[in-house]
């Protein structure tokens, strides 16, 4: 076959329209059918589907955890192994389908913006637990203009060697593909019993995925040669909207502002009526309370309180586009986030970047390049000569909470005769805001259907319980330009097993990059059955499988703790050493990932109660997901509220070991996204998305990002 080229096609990028949520194998990992291939999702996208290839049936979530790294989590029920109601594994068809968790990693090695040389990638299948379907691979794949690809690699295992494919988008909502597949599916075993015994019929897999313009697709595949293989998955991005387009660009959000009449000079605006004029819009166009507004010789500062929006950043955003849209051409404007009235940061901008706010006229990819952000001292606006000064204004806008919400939990457990459980509620919420520091939240939780039945988790019952209470205090001890110091207390209910209290200190660096401090806690059991009631001790479960000193029913726990940020990632790595709830010694790591006000992380413990057969304790995912990015694109709401839960994969049976006891609000939930040096690149990711609002610039911005390791040896 002879294929010509245009001459201009050597010297063309590859487009990524379609790379932005490429479709994904049966296991949920971007591939062909069965294997991978070296494409990828953008940067914090990825796909959450499901895939029936009998006797396999894959749930997946699988997500661009880095720009260069992919990890899907995978959940594989096998219908022809059952697992009986006394735990253990039989063929004689009593009970219910066996279930086994795997997590995948493929590692983008090259990211090819060329046809001639091709994107690799390097992974493993099914990294931790039982390992049934473990493989090491390595694979490339040509990208032929926007629409054609071709793979080749080399898997161990069940991969079996050498596999291939193309793939050709013949519209914009089909695509077709075709593999080799040598998959060994003999090598696949649940003790003594294989799902699937005899080898494939055919080694050719080839169907179609069907794509709608909001990214969910479905697909249809003959595989092996004797099945018809159905899959059906919905894309998502944690960088930007959650919803997509069909080629992946964010659709943007509204930031309204006051009417763009003539902005008056500096010397005919009163400094009272410009005060006035500032505060007024942000009360209107802005979900900020306690404003304080100080004007000067060309300056302006203004304190606020973010209270009804997740991303930090995005009120910060905000606030700078009313002001942008209200004030006179200055020199210098400072702005102070603060939480709980306590300021936590001081960021200088030159009046310049309000004119090009104004007019969303950037003149470079680096908008904030001259902007200064750092800790703010508490006493900011002192030892300063202002023409006017307000205090407290919105003081008590927003100053409490209360609401009702719907929560789902859900229980998933293989080694449950009834794998599946879960429980739907209703919560009171109440909350209360101050500006001194103190903060106070209180959930009372009503069950509305539960069919949850766990041993281990008494707590997750039919009664109406007071799922937490808490009392917090937020202390700032410098700042200034200076490293951060912090302290945080909490006591009460901190969680639905522990009621005491909990106690950091921090010491951030200047920029926020890094920092070092302690956690201290004393806590106590509480009455799984009891609506706040303390047992007299401990409780102890099934065979005493938690540690009991029946000299004290307390517990007293600590760390030290250091963390760094990789800011141009927006990576945390954190690591734990000290005391946990079961008298166990050790240390817990962990890495978040951060996508402004999105979160997802892994965590693994180790201490002196290791888990059968393995060499840690525990391990496990973290999640933060603003409640904005699920109903926001649907409903058009906008809610500061964020979704937290941490989801274990593999532990010991020791309940308590590696395990620290709950808490309502961390340092890292309320200055996480504060730190200096992450709020000025989320600040400057979402300037430069605003300013290209609406026009083709926004197609190339970070929203369709995917980047290979030799990106980052090479300083692009």
């Amino acid at each position: 076959m002879i294929i010509i080229f245009s001459p201009l096609l050597l010297l063309a990028e590859v487009e990524e329209a379609y790379a932005s949520h490429p479709s994904s194998a049966n296991q949920g990992y971007v591939g062909l059918w069965e294997y991978p291939t070296a494409e990828m999702p953008e940067d914090g996208g990825g796909r959450a589907g499901y895939t029936g290839a009998s006797p396999y049936a894959y749930y997946y979530v699988d997500l661009a955890w880095l720009p260069w790294l992919e990890i899907n989590a995978r959940l594989t029920t096998f219908d022809n192994i059952f697992v009986a109601a006394s735990g253990w594994v039989n063929d004689n068809g009593v009970g219910r389908d066996y279930m086994d968790k795997a997590i995948d990693v493929k590692m983008k090695l090259h990211h090819s913006r060329s046809w001639y040389i091709p994107s690799i990638a390097l992974g493993v299948t099914d990294l931790m637990g039982t390992e049934i379907m473990k493989s090491w691979y390595g694979v490339a794949t040509w990208r032929f203009d926007e629409k054609f690809s071709f793979s080749v690699g080399y898997g161990t295992d069940r991969m079996n060697g050498l596999f291939g494919g193309v793939s050709w988008h013949a519209t914009d909502w089909l695509e077709l593909k075709a593999e080799y597949s040598p998959l060994d599916y003999t090598l696949d075993s649940v003790g003594s019993f294989k799902p699937h015994p005899a080898s494939a019929s055919s080694k050719y897999n080839v169907g179609a995925v069907f794509t709608l313009p909001w990214g969910t697709q479905g697909a249809v595949s003959w595989q092996r040669g004797d099945e018809f293989v159905f899959s059906l998955s919905q894309s998502f991005s944690l960088n930007g909207d959650f919803l997509k387009s069909e080629n992946g660009a964010s659709k943007g959000k509204a930031y309204e502002a006051p009417g763009s009449a003539r902005i008056a000079e500096w010397e005919d605006m009163e400094p009272q009526r410009l005060g006035a004029n500032i505060t007024e819009a942000l009360a209107q166009y802005v979900r900020v309370r306690d404003v304080e507004v100080a004007i000067g010789d060309r300056e302006i500062l203004v304190a606020y309180e973010n209270y009804g929006h997740a991303s930090q950043a995005e009120a910060m955003v905000r606030v700078l586009v009313v002001i942008a849209a209200v004030s006179p051409h200055l020199d210098t404007l400072y702005l102070i986030p603060r939480v709980r009235g306590v300021p936590v940061v001081s960021a200088q901008f030159p009046g310049d970047t309000l004119y090009a706010i104004r007019t969303r006229d950037l003149e470079t990819k680096k908008p904030l390049q001259s902007a200064k952000f750092l800790w703010a001292d508490r006493n900011f606006a002192r030892g300063r000569e202002w023409a006017w000064h307000s205090s407290g204004e919105l003081r008590e806008r927003a100053n409490q909470d209360l609401k009702a919400m719907l929560v789902y939990e859900p229980r998933i457990d293989q080694t449950l005769a009834d794998d599946y459980q879960s429980r739907w509620s209703v919560d009171l919420i109440y909350e209360k805001r101050s500006s001194n520091g103190w903060s106070a939240f209180a959930d009372v939780r009503a069950p509305i259907f539960s069919d949850v039945n766990i041993w281990w988790e008494p707590d997750v019952n039919e009664k109406i319980r007071l799922q937490q209470a808490v009392i917090s205090y937020l202390a700032n001890f410098k700042g200034n330009g200076d490293n951060g110091i912090w302290s945080l207390s909490e006591v009460g209910w901190l969680d639905e097993n522990w009621f005491g209290v909990n106690q950091w200190g921090r010491v951030y660096s200047r920029d926020g990059r890094l920092w070092g401090g302690a956690r201290l806690g004393m806590v106590r059991d509480r009455d799984p059955l009891a609506f706040a009631g303390l047992p007299a001790g401990q409780v102890v479960y099934g065979l005493g499988w938690r540690y009991d000193d029946d000299s004290s029913p307390w517990r007293t726990v600590g760390w030290l703790q250091a963390g760094y940020n990789f800011a141009g990632l927006g990576l945390d790595l954190q690591l734990d050493y000290g005391q946990f709830i079961d008298t166990d010694t050790g240390a817990k790591l962990s890495l978040v990932r951060r996508w402004d006000d999105a979160a997802v992380g892994f965590w693994i413990s180790r201490t002196d109660r290791l888990s059968s057969d393995k060499d840690f304790t525990a391990a496990g995912i973290h999640l933060e997901l603003p409640a904005e990015r699920w109903f926001g694109s649907w409903l058009g709401n906008e809610s500061a509220h964020i979704w937290e839960q941490e989801v274990p994969l593999l532990s010991t049976w020791r309940i308590d070991a590696g395990r620290e006891p709950g808490s309502w609000r961390n340092p890292d939930r309320l200055l996480s996204q504060l730190r200096p040096i992450e709020l000025k690149n989320n600040v400057e990711d979402i300037l430069e998305e605003y300013c290209a609002f609406d026009t083709e610039e926004l197609e190339q911005s970070k929203f369709s990002s995917t980047r290979g390791l030799t990106d980052y040896f090479r300083n692009r």
